[in-house]
């Protein structure tokens, strides 16, 4: 990875630390309200926007990882990095679970309901086991990519694109029998699903979309957007119940909208002028962004316990509104938490 587009880097994960966060503001009250509600109709707005998030973690990840200059070390990666997200996979799910725990009466919390809740943890931590698999595949991949040819990688993708993408979003929009039917022949298993971010990102980074290519990229991606908004509104107005299955990280349009955004942050954003002290504050934020992840719902449910939520003004402002403090706060636990020495690297 050139040392010039590592700025880029960070300023797409932050973005995609953001976007989750946003995310789960929005989802506050997404199955408390009626989806003809107005105020429905906006944080599903803002929900079907902001899906892109774990995708764009997951090709971040598969730029840095699967870059070319990148020696990749198995022992090193299974003692340090696999083991890492590990120990904090635990320790999170403690915490989450302790504080569930407020939930019991005392005098009556038995060890048993402890353990429960540890062992439920929280539902955004799942991030965390899918990215232990994605590591434990970084060996094979290198060898691969390092003798494959780009038509190699292409193949790859369009078995992705076509087996994953494009089947998932057939099955949400038309979900007849005689389709099920004909995709479950094809079923390429688990394979192409982040996998295929990951290797997507790679191949952005080392070999680029043709430049002729990158308004018809971007415009997918806002066409995509705008679609994920429409049909996500209209599949739950027509059901009569809360849908997200039109814009989930594999729909189509959530695919044309995260890659728009990552072709954005590394062929577009590396044109900007961005002074070294912005440099170093952006650095500072993009490093405490997986402590961000692991923190922000256990600020986001002490806020709305205060009356501090999505809904303390309308959803319009009130969801950024409440994303923004969320991440403000999680900066703060995570910025101090990661520098606590020899321990701070397994917690966040």
């Amino acid at each position: 990875m050139k040392q010039e587009r590592l700025i880029h880097i960070d300023i797409l994960r932050i973005l995609a630390c953001f976007s989750v966060i946003m995310l789960h503001s929005a989802a506050q009250y997404w199955y408390g309200l009626p989806v003809t509600d107005k105020n429905w109709l906006v944080i599903n707005s803002y929900d079907a926007v902001v899906r892109f998030g774990v995708p764009l973690f997951v090709m971040i990840s598969g730029a840095l990882f699967l870059d070319a200059n990148r020696e990749i070390d198995v022992k090193r990666l299974y003692t340090y990095n696999i083991l890492r997200i590990v120990v904090i996979y635990f320790v999170w799910s403690a915490v989450y679970g302790l504080f569930d725990c407020r939930n019991y009466e005392w005098s009556a919390l038995q060890p048993n309901d402890i353990l429960l809740e540890i062992y439920n943890g929280r539902y955004h931590l799942w991030y965390l086991p899918m990215t232990v698999g994605l590591y434990m595949l970084i060996p094979v991949f290198k060898k691969w990519l390092d003798h494959a040819s780009i038509k190699d990688v292409q193949y790859f993708l369009a078995l992705f694109v076509i087996f994953k993408i494009v089947k998932y979003t057939i099955m949400v929009l038309k979900p007849m029998e005689s389709l099920q039917f004909v995709w479950g022949a094809f079923e390429l298993g688990d394979i192409l699903d982040y996998p295929g971010y990951f290797i997507l990102g790679y191949y952005i980074v080392h070999y680029g979309i043709a430049q002729n290519r990158h308004k018809w990229v971007y415009m997918a991606g806002v066409l995509g957007a705008c679609a994920n908004v429409v049909l996500g509104n209209y599949k739950a107005l027509k059901t009569g119940v809360p849908n997200g299955d039109v814009y989930n990280s594999f729909s189509l349009f959530t695919f044309l909208m995260v890659t728009a955004i990552f072709l954005f942050g590394f062929e577009k954003v590396s044109k900007w002028n961005i002074s070294s002290g912005i440099r170093k504050v952006i650095k500072e934020i993009s490093m405490a962004t997986f402590g961000i992840y692991l923190i922000h719902l256990l600020w986001m449910e002490i806020l709305q316990s205060w009356g501090i939520d999505s809904m303390m003004v309308s959803p319009i402002v009130g969801v950024p509104l409440c994303a923004v403090i969320c991440f403000a706060l999680s900066y703060c636990c995570a910025a101090v938490l990661r520098r606590i020495p020899v321990i701070g690297k397994y917690i966040c």
